[in-house]
């Protein structure tokens, strides 16, 4: 197998580094070494586990300190603190969609020890963090530009959902809208539904005038990526620089991307994995194309992890820890994207006398109301009001219909947050092992195909749905 035979050779052989870096930093348990080779690719030594994913983080940091400054923005809702009002509905919508649950047993579904793993590489992004503050010519000009410096990371920013990786509730309300204007029928003759003939008649009871309206708005907004203007830029004499708004604009549409799933979807992936008998060689091979637009920098961070249990090389995203495409001392495995219906749209009536309150199963039931103050540059902090149904956020309130629409989201279950059970299939010595790590792997819906040094090849497909019961 070709990936295997690479694998080999890069475990065993002496990496020609341009680069050597030893890491002795508090926080650390021992000195963790850092060769980058001439591919620009960091391979990371470290004596403990703990270690390794603390110099992961570190070193993410170092070479993509801006991308993951937008990235952790974008997950906490505080895009709009730099870049004004014309943010504001993003962060609501990303507060709106914020994880909320139980966060030790979330950190722990990726890996045994995830909480430990994921704690650990957020001390390392911080500790660079701190070596910036310190010395800030360590920043890129992209800070110097808008005027910021980055901000500290926690766990909950590695697990967001900002963008879920799953968009069909958009067209399942599109989907709506025309059999509302012109019937089920003739909307079977404009789009394709194969192989399956499902119902497209919607319930009586839902109002088929009232989905006209923008339902959707605040969940499409916190989804976009982040765009710049000139006059994001402070110093006014460089607005008009157009290599200066040209690097933020690519800086900012590669951080958006990083998990973009539209992207991957519409122009098409591959993978494809034979076995030896098919080969040349005797030993299977396997590619893996996931179709992606080029960044600068790039969505995939090349990394290799060798400390204790870990000898991992492949593509991951700087924002988190671990490989998620790439090849262990076992095997390999790639993924492209497989789609699955994870997200629903609820409608409910709610009660005229009291607007926070929604009809469920012939009751009225009070929805959870939380409200969060949002920093918005140039402007007085605004009062964010977040709605929940037992179902999930409630993205829109038609007050003259007396009615309430919310999302309910596999993404939003334990386990959500995209890429990151690839911790699991990091450290898969067999196609049994690795299929058992995809049994975490939620969201996305993905092919996954496996190659491995005894000559099994598989394919799995993962990701969650629901048991919709009324169908």
């Amino acid at each position: 197998m070709f990936a295997v035979v690479v694998a080999e050779l890069i475990f065993v052989l002496p990496i020609a580094a341009q680069e050597s870096t030893v890491l002795d930093l508090p926080g650390l348990d021992q000195p963790v070494e850092i060769l980058v080779d001439q591919w620009g690719i960091s391979h990371i030594y470290a004596e403990t586990e703990h270690d390794l994913f603390y110099a992961q983080g570190w070193n993410a940091a170092r070479d993509r300190l801006f991308q993951l400054e937008l990235w952790r923005r974008q997950a906490t809702g505080t895009v709009a603190e730099i870049l004004g009002e014309r943010e504001l509905q993003r962060d609501i919508g990303t507060r709106l969609f914020k994880f909320r649950r139980d966060l030790e047993q979330e950190l722990n579904h990726y890996h045994d020890r995830g909480s430990l793993i994921i704690n650990a590489y957020t001390d390392g992004i911080n500790a660079y963090i701190t070596q910036t503050e310190q010395d800030p010519s360590l920043l890129t000009i992209e800070f110097e530009l808008l005027g910021i410096t980055p901000g500290h990371w926690t766990p909950d920013v590695v697990i967001s959902r900002h963008q879920g990786l799953l968009s069909n509730i958009g067209a399942e309300l599109a989907t709506g809208r025309r059999v509302a204007e012109i019937g089920a029928e003739a909307v079977k003759h404009l789009s394709t539904y194969g192989p399956g003939d499902p119902l497209l008649e919607m319930d009586p009871k839902i109002d088929g005038d009232a989905l006209s309206e923008d339902i959707l708005g605040i969940y499409n907004a916190f989804r976009r990526g982040v765009r710049f203007q000139p006059e994001d830029i402070v110093d006014q004499s460089r607005r008009g620089d157009v290599d200066a708004f040209a690097m933020l604009e690519e800086a900012a549409l590669d951080a958006s991307s990083v998990v973009a799933y539209d992207v991957e979807q519409d122009i098409g992936s591959n993978n494809w994995v034979i076995d030896g008998t098919r080969s040349e060689s005797g030993f299977p091979m396997m590619a893996n194309d996931p179709h992606r637009a080029q960044g600068s920098p790039s969505l995939r961070y090349w990394v290799h992890l060798v400390g204790p249990g870990w000898n991992v090389i492949g593509g991951g995203e700087p924002s988190l820890p671990g490989v998620s495409i790439g090849h262990n001392e076992y095997g390999a495995w790639g993924l492209t994207v497989f789609s699955t219906d994870a997200e629903d749209l609820y409608v409910y009536e709610t009660n005229p006398v009291n607007p926070n309150q929604y009809r469920y199963r012939g009751e009225w039931e009070t929805m959870t109301v939380l409200t969060e103050e949002i920093p918005v540059r140039g402007e007085m902090p605004h009062t964010a009001t977040l709605k929940y149904t037992r179902h999930g956020p409630v993205v829109f309130e038609d007050e003259e219909r007396n009615l309430a629409y919310a999302v309910r989201a596999g993404w939003m279950e334990i386990g959500g947050a995209p890429y990151l059970a690839s911790l699991r299939m990091d450290q898969a010595k067999t196609w049994e092992e690795f299929r058992e790590a995809c049994n975490y792997s939620n969201i996305p819906g993905e092919n996954m195909i496996w190659a491995g040094r005894d000559g099994t090849i598989g394919w799995q497909s993962v990701g969650i749905a629901p048991v919709r019961r009324n169908w």
